[in-house]
């Protein structure tokens, strides 16, 4: 096959990973399209931003110190979130770029359409999310001092475009990356009997009765649209999970 209709195949996939992308809020880039690396396939649909680590990259690997928290680092399960609630706005998307993925079964990124969940709610709690702004914080780690506040809307639109926001974490421990410590004494009771509490509630059964769980291949990169998708992640055991997370405006 000639250079130019190499291209032009890369050219064509690319688009139908967009049209996935806008339609079902997720695609999959193969191994065919990160032939001139991430960050080239990456650029068609958006700009690398750095993350709370402030690095334009973050390993999505073990690490010492988080073997009971539900922490990216870690190989437990994370609850339902959008990514990086507490930024004005969110990233965009999300990229996970998968080098070696674990061999358990286990270590599956969960998706889950947010503007679907709006839409099943009665009209009050719809109501209640695009008119009542929501405090979130996160550490840059857990444990880590110092918090980025912010306080949003779980429902908002900018420049004619909605952006969802969610955090079971926040909503059950006080922190979008809770320490051992905020774990201990859980925050939710205080939301009991409130409209935020039963969106919650609605938010976290909707996630696990609706679940897409996807098993990122290997030298694949899946993205999705943080500002419709809920994402988690499911427990794993095997130790040489790794994969390279970037963040999209």
């Amino acid at each position: 096959m000639s250079e130019s209709n190499v291209i032009e195949e890369v050219t064509a996939s690319i688009e139908q990973c967009k049209s996935e992308l806008l339609e079902r809020g997720w695609t999959i880039l193969s191994p065919d399209l990160l032939r001139d690396g991430a960050r080239p396939a990456l650029a068609h649909f958006g700009r690398i931003v750095p993350q709370l680590n402030g690095e334009e990259t973050y390993e999505v690997t073990l690490k010492p110190g988080f073997d009971n928290l539900p922490y990216s680092q870690s190989k437990n399960e994370i609850g339902p979130h959008t990514e990086a609630p507490v930024y004005d706005p969110p990233p965009k998307y999300l990229a996970l770029h998968c080098h070696r993925q674990a061999k358990c079964g286990g270590g599956q990124t969960m998706l889950a359409d947010g503007f679907a969940l709006y839409a099943s709610l009665r009209p009050a709690l719809q109501q209640w999310m695009v008119q009542n702004e929501v405090a979130f914080s996160s550490s840059a780690a857990p444990g880590v001092s110092g918090q980025q506040l912010h306080r949003a809307r779980l429902l908002e639109e900018r420049d004619g475009a909605r952006v969802f926001r969610f955090s079971y974490n926040q909503f059950h421990y006080g922190d979008v990356n809770p320490s051992e410590k905020d774990m201990a004494s859980s925050s939710f009771g205080q939301y009991a009997g409130t409209p935020l509490g039963e969106i919650a509630q609605l938010a976290e059964r909707f996630f696990y009765d609706n679940v897409i769980p996807v098993l990122i291949p290997e030298n694949s990169i899946l993205i999705w649209d943080n500002q419709r998708m809920m994402h988690a992640r499911s427990e794993f055991k095997d130790p040489v999970r790794h994969l390279t997370r970037y963040w999209l405006a």
